[in-house]
């Protein structure tokens, strides 16, 4: 049977991965739609501005990107720590302590990225709590939904376009 504190683990692991395939989906789309739209204009040599769209559509694609590490930026297993629940706050705390390095680092790599991060390794519970308050004052995973929203329609109604403008 499963500890509170494996599935917590687990639940960054998951999160890890899932960050990882927003950012080759945003990398994918984005730069496959570059190809697709100037690989329809120059190597096909049709040419109708509706086929602009899906080069617009990997521009767009390509700075939505910037919103996933905005996302993900600090795991959710720091976001326990911020709990009203003192039990969930203590478990946090101790699955963070015992895989500092992975799950520090990730907060670290996110935040500082190439810098100089080794403060955070050394920060006590109150101070990595107010470390992560800092971080999460505005709400990126609740834009991030209302964000997708947008752009799968977005996405579906450029792909029309382009469809259509082939067959135009």
């Amino acid at each position: 049977m499963k500890t509170v504190s494996s599935q917590l683990y687990e639940e960054f692991l998951k999160e890890k991965k899932t960050n990882r395939r927003f950012e080759f989906a945003g990398l994918y789309i984005g730069y496959g739609a570059y190809v697709v739209s100037l690989g329809i204009v120059f190597g096909l040599k049709r040419e109708n501005p509706l086929f602009s769209a899906m080069f617009f559509l990997g521009l767009f694609t390509r700075a939505s990107s910037l919103m996933i590490g905005r996302i993900f930026l600090v795991p959710k297993i720091f976001l326990q720590l911020l709990s009203s629940n003192v039990s969930e706050q203590e478990e946090a705390w101790e699955i963070i302590q015992a895989h500092k390095e992975e799950i520090i680092g990730r907060l670290a790599g996110n935040i500082f990225g190439w810098n100089d991060s080794s403060e955070l390794y050394s920060m006590n519970r109150e101070e990595m709590t107010e470390f992560v308050r800092k971080y999460t004052m505005t709400n990126w995973r609740k834009i991030g939904k209302i964000f997708l929203m947008f752009y799968i329609p977005l996405f579906l109604f450029v792909t029309y376009l382009t469809i259509y403008a082939w067959f135009v």
